[in-house]
């Protein structure tokens, strides 16, 4: 990090990446702060600046201070990756402590306790907020728990053996049975009784809902642009597999169609949405839905637009500018037999191809929310005038120009990005991701000295 990086980041103040200390003066203090931020997004602390941003420099020996940071870092439970380093700011010493942040399988404590970061301050997690916390991080995880009472005769067979047809597994129960099915493919455990995963039941119980009643699906259409007058509506309360079909069949049944005459002169059947988006949207809100709440995922069919709407947001391990980049699952084991039955890739490319293929229809993008405990996608039938992305030249010409600035830089910032196209900080950010969406560049850094490079792939 240079100095103008470093003045930079302290001329923003502190936030949720940056934290300042005056001076070194209490282990345990330091100990929390490493652990807030590696807890959150990783990012720097700064020894030797006040709260207000002004440099006052560190007074005690800098290879001491190392040592002291070195400390505090390993009664931080496990150790979190840290980097030292001491510069200087107008002559006065300054000790900078870049923090890693946890990878998605790990969170930190000290002395016993979680700390995350809430704005620029260190918070420690207690009760509701620490069991959030591990579900967010898919730590603590609904599918591979077991807090149900199922047992194996609670499971149909049926099921299981659609499931290993399309496996080609036909003679599986020729040698196997359900209990070998289960462990085999770590839907169950066994230490003495055998313990039936959330996960198993949600796929091949007779009746899911007797055990989870939060995993149905409820279907409206309504009459105009406002959800007031109702025009048909299902409550759907089976099994997953049957749920994404029968949301698909109650959405087909529902939105307007013209036909179209091919060259060969057959009749075809063109939805006024593509119909692959809708699937997509609605395998997405059921295979990455919250399961640990008791709300329902919602369809709402509208005159001018399609609202699906899952319990929770995004998982802790996927930032709002990486969303439709990366794949991350908030039910690994319900995720991965979806992927065997050919509903999911799991590849991270869902959002763009929706993208494209709502474009290449003329239609807008989709619109995606997030909220502290909700996800909604929505999907207008209005026009739209963005051209599918499939090659670079496809790319506006300010994004071609920041391509050609990075083949000879190698970096670039959003700053850096409006200054060369002469554009605003917010048109600048919103070309970025898009870039960063369909595979074109990627993003180097949590905190505030972030940048860009070039994805060698592309």
């Amino acid at each position: 990090m240079d100095v103008n990086q470093l003045r930079e980041i302290i001329s923003k103040g502190e936030n949720q990446e940056v934290e300042f200390k005056e001076s070194f003066h209490s282990n345990q203090e330091v100990s929390k702060t490493l652990c807030g931020l590696a807890n959150t997004f990783g990012g720097i602390l700064l020894i030797g600046i006040e709260d207000n941003g002004g440099i006052k420099g560190i007074k005690e020996n800098a290879d001491k201070l190392q040592q002291q940071m070195s400390s505090a870092n390993q009664c931080v439970s496990p150790v979190p990756t840290i980097s030292i380093e001491i510069h200087k700011i107008d002559g006065k010493a300054v000790a900078i402590t870049i923090v890693q942040k946890a990878s998605d399988s790990v969170y930190y404590t000290f002395q016993g306790a979680i700390y995350v970061r809430v704005g620029s301050t260190t918070k420690r997690l207690e009760g509701q907020t620490h069991l959030e916390f591990l579900r967010n991080r898919q730590i603590l995880s609904f599918d591979e728990s077991w807090d149900n009472s199922a047992k194996i005769e609670d499971l149909d067979d049926e099921k299981i053996r659609n499931y290993l047809k399309s496996r080609k597994q036909e003679d599986y129960f020729e040698n196997h049975d359900t209990e070998s099915f289960l462990l085999s493919n770590r839907l169950a455990s066994k230490n003495g009784n055998l313990k039936i995963k959330n996960s198993a039941v949600l796929l091949f119980a007779k009746n899911p809902i007797r055990f989870f009643p939060q995993a149905e699906i409820k279907l409206v259409q309504f009459s105009g642009i406002e959800p007031v007058e109702i025009i048909s509506h299902k409550l759907i309360q089976k099994g997953i597999i049957e749920a994404i079909e029968e949301s698909l069949s109650f959405v087909k049944n529902n939105i307007n169609k013209k036909i179209k005459i091919t060259d060969s002169a057959r009749r075809e059947e063109e939805y006024e949405y593509p119909f692959g988006v809708i699937r997509e949207a609605i395998v997405n809100a059921i295979a990455h839905r919250d399961y640990f709440s008791k709300d329902a995922v919602q369809i709402y069919l509208f005159e001018d637009r399609i609202e699906i709407t899952n319990p929770g947001s995004l998982p802790q391990g996927l930032p709002k500018e990486l969303f439709g980049t990366i794949s991350v699952q908030r039910n690994p084991v319900i995720y991965r037999f979806l992927r065997d039955l050919g509903y999911v890739e799991g590849l991270g490319t869902g959002i763009p191809r929706m993208k494209n293929q709502m474009r290449q229809r003329g239609l807008s993008d989709p619109e995606f929310k997030f909220t502290e405990s909700f996800f909604r996608i929505i999907l207008y039938n209005k026009k739209g005038k963005r051209k599918p992305i499939n090659e670079v030249k496809d790319l506006n010409e300010k994004q071609k120009k920041a391509l050609e600035y990075l083949k000879k830089n190698k970096t670039i910032k959003s700053q850096t990005y409006g200054e060369i196209n002469k554009v605003s900080h917010a048109t600048a950010v919103n070309e970025i991701n898009e870039m960063i969406e369909f595979g074109y560049i990627k993003k180097i850094g949590a905190f505030r000295g972030a940048y860009y490079i070039l994805r060698e792939e592309k």
